[in-house]
């Protein structure tokens, strides 16, 4: 196995293999992106019987261009989310807050709302410049950087839909906590695989090289325990109506085959097909209190 990139360990869970061809092929139908410089000739989906955290191996990252391939879609980036709305009931007045990966800093509108300070960081020199011109500051950069020579100086740092992008997530983790002044809140939001998303066949946003880990409850406990902080709350948004004919059609499609990370099979096609159908014709029956967990879980650390 390799070694983890949270907890260095090499304790090993389960391994799948997946078809790198196939899902140079999925993303290029999707994006019109050609990934392939990107690959070796292997990948596996691995996890770490340590802390918990699945992650791909190599950790094939993307590249700018890849990036802006799927910048070109109106859903990529979207001015609310439900991890906003969970985030904010945990800054005060007078707080300090940085939001790691800001991209053009959305969540400054609900950190204003509670009369805090907004910061932002990002990698994007695009980014910093559309913050910029509607009045938000971006600083352009990595955690890591940013809290050697800024450490203790925030009262809330945030990351959402970040830390699932990330290679050096042990580094990612202790430039957050090293911003951080003793007693302060550390926020990470990201997709759940305590979800109906670990389930999910041929999810490829959530595969490399846009996703190169995934995160259960189970890896929270775990960095609690191993720096010292109290977890204050894990959150989970419901089902949202975005989601739920995804949600549908994975249940559909595993009560005939099983789940896998990659599948381009024709019974999977097939069966893929007709789940799309069944998901249209159930929703309406979706009722509120039928909706499990969804797409997003969100954290909260206070630092001792």
């Amino acid at each position: 196995m390799s070694q983890c990139p949270l907890c260095n360990g090499s304790k090993k869970g389960r391994v799948e293999s997946v078809n790198v061809k196939d899902l140079i092929d999925l993303y290029k139908n999707m994006t019109g992106y050609d990934s392939s410089h990107l690959f070796g000739d292997r990948l596996t989906l691995e996890d770490c019987g340590v802390c918990g955290l699945r992650f791909f191996s190599p950790m094939v990252a993307g590249d700018e261009g890849f990036y802006n391939s799927l910048q070109k879609y109106d859903w990529y980036y979207v001015a609310e989310k439900p991890e906003y709305f969970m985030a904010k009931e945990h800054v005060s007045a007078g707080d300090v807050v940085l939001d790691v990966g800001c991209g053009r800093g959305a969540f400054s509108r609900f950190v204003e709302e509670k009369n805090g300070k907004f910061l932002g960081l990002d990698f994007s020199q695009n980014a910093k410049n559309i913050a910029a011109s509607n009045g938000i500051t971006v600083v352009v950069g990595s955690i890591q950087e940013y809290s050697d020579e800024h450490p203790e100086t925030v009262d809330v740092v945030t990351s959402f839909q970040v830390a699932e992008h990330v290679s050096d997530v042990k580094g990612f983790i202790e430039g957050k906590l090293k911003v951080l002044k003793v007693g302060g809140k550390m926020i990470i939001a990201v997709p759940s695989e305590s979800s109906f998303l670990s389930q999910v066949t041929n999810g490829i946003l959530n595969m490399p090289p846009h996703h190169i880990t995934r995160w259960s409850d189970e890896v929270f406990d775990f960095i609690a325990k191993k720096y010292d902080l109290s977890l204050l709350s894990v959150e989970h948004e419901k089902l949202q109506d975005v989601h739920a004919r995804w949600y549908l059609s994975t249940l559909f499609q595993n009560s005939l085959t099983s789940p896998k990370t990659l599948d381009t099979s024709i019974k999977r096609k097939l069966v893929s097909r007709a789940s799309g159908l069944f998901s249209r014709i159930v929703e309406p029956a979706l009722t509120p209190s039928m909706r499990p967990n969804g797409h997003t879980v969100l954290a909260v650390f206070q630092k001792s």
